[in-house]
């Protein structure tokens, strides 16, 4: 039977689709391009924004468009949150909540299959893990799950609602399965969950997990997925700025430059704080580059305070932006906030700060003009020119000429110009 995956949302979302994958095909399943016809559609949902929802909802209707009677499967964090809603849709035939992912493919395989799979025993969100994973579509960099859940209560988010309470992978695990994608020839691992900061396990924390990943692992690049600001701290930033194996580029989720609108959003930190941390970080590591998420049109919002936000992204060491547009989500206490910001309101600050980010980045760009940077090729060339293309350490775009024999390796590149928002070198 031809199955097709889908993905909506973050990095630990494209993880586990791609567990699911593996075991999908271990079961004798054909994995084919989402574009393609199928008997069994997967789709692995987001529910962070409206956007995230609506996106979920189309990636059915598309489904069901391509293969009428085809079976379509929903889970992720949309499914958690609205199973009866989802199930209820043209064309859905199995709605699998997060708590059951683990025994997605069990599920899938008994339901609609051609032999019965015995299924594995239900486990607690606390104990489950469930997944693991030996190759990516990128074939050069692949995402490692360390942690999922969350126990903060910003008042804007849902995840925890969706993810549950916070929990930590086993550092065994995590270690195996980063040596067996070294042996399977990858070069960089993404360290991803929902707090990775907040990593706890066996005495160890996110330091002290990096530090043993280095040791006990042949992993060429580590990078690390969002850490929250209150998470960094002195130990982790001299682990990164000593060991070349880290990659310079950090993801630091501000959310808003206003103290006032910081407090209402239930986050723990001050800008104050923020710039303070950002500034430590530039001083170990001047070349890291660092970026934000920022929610513009939170409830209350007022012009000054957007103002704020901008003024405080000006004067501080941000290197790039992800701008949100505030959605409320139901079960948040933001959603019952007053003081609405209007559609229009939130789509004119959604796009200062979009041109803001956009040079903020090209600044940073320029800075590498000239330089060598560190890039690790991938597998597939730049679709426009077809040229070598790869991710410098620092995160940045690099295209170049050369040949196939430099793909998935990590090599010196001389950064020669800009071109809009990559850099082009050459060996």
């Amino acid at each position: 039977m031809k199955v097709a995956l889908f993905t909506v949302g973050c990095k630990l979302n494209q993880y586990e689709t791609q567990a699911i994958a593996e075991e999908l095909e271990d079961y004798g399943f054909e994995r084919v391009d989402f574009s393609s016809r199928a008997d069994i559609y997967v789709i692995n949902t987001c529910t962070v924004t409206k956007e995230s929802d609506y996106s979920s909802r189309q990636a059915i209707y598309r489904a069901k468009r391509r293969s009428p009677q085809a079976k379509i499967v929903v889970t992720g964090c949309y499914a958690q949150l609205e199973k009866e809603f989802l199930e209820k849709l043209p064309g859905v035939s199995l709605v699998v909540k997060q708590d059951q992912k683990g025994d997605l493919v069990n599920l899938i395989a008994n339901s609609f299959g051609n032999h019965a799979i015995k299924p594995t025993e239900k486990k607690s969100w606390n104990e489950f893990f469930g997944f693991k994973v030996s190759k990516h579509a990128a074939h050069t960099r692949a995402l490692v799950k360390i942690q999922d859940g969350c126990d903060k209560r910003c008042s804007y988010c849902v995840v925890p609602l969706a993810r549950g309470s916070e929990r930590s992978r086993e550092v065994d695990a995590i270690l195996s399965e980063i040596n067996h994608l070294v042996k399977n020839g990858y070069k960089e691992v993404v360290l991803t969950g929902v707090h990775i900061g907040r990593y706890n396990k066996d005495g160890l924390n996110l330091n002290s997990l990096s530090d043993e990943i280095l040791k006990q692992t042949k992993v060429e690049r580590l990078r690390f997925s969002s850490i929250d600001p209150k998470e960094f701290s002195d130990e982790l930033i001299d682990l990164i700025s000593g060991s070349k194996r880290i990659a310079r580029h950090l993801h630091i989720p501000l959310q808003s430059g206003d103290d006032h609108i910081l407090s209402l959003m239930k986050r723990n930190y001050t800008t104050n704080e923020y710039r303070k941390l950002l500034e430590k970080i530039k001083s170990a590591m001047p070349e890291v580059m660092i970026g934000a998420d920022v929610i513009v049109g939170f409830p209350g919002e007022t012009d000054e305070q957007f103002e704020n936000t901008c003024q405080f992204i000006l004067s501080s060491p941000l290197n790039y932006l992800h701008v949100f547009s505030y959605s409320g989500r139901r079960g948040t206490p933001a959603a019952q906030f007053p003081n609405k910001v209007s559609p229009q309101t939130i789509h004119k600050r959604s796009e200062i700060l979009h041109d803001l980010g956009r040079k903020k980045w090209e600044e940073y760009l320029n800075l590498f003009i000239g330089k060598t940077l560190e890039v690790l090729i991938e597998q597939k060339r730049d679709k426009k020119t077809n040229k070598l293309s790869g991710l410098s350490d620092n995160y940045i775009r690099v295209l170049l000429d050369g040949e196939d024999f430099l793909r998935n390796k990590i090599i010196p590149i001389l950064i020669l110009r800009r071109e809009g928002n990559v850099l082009i070198g050459r060996v």
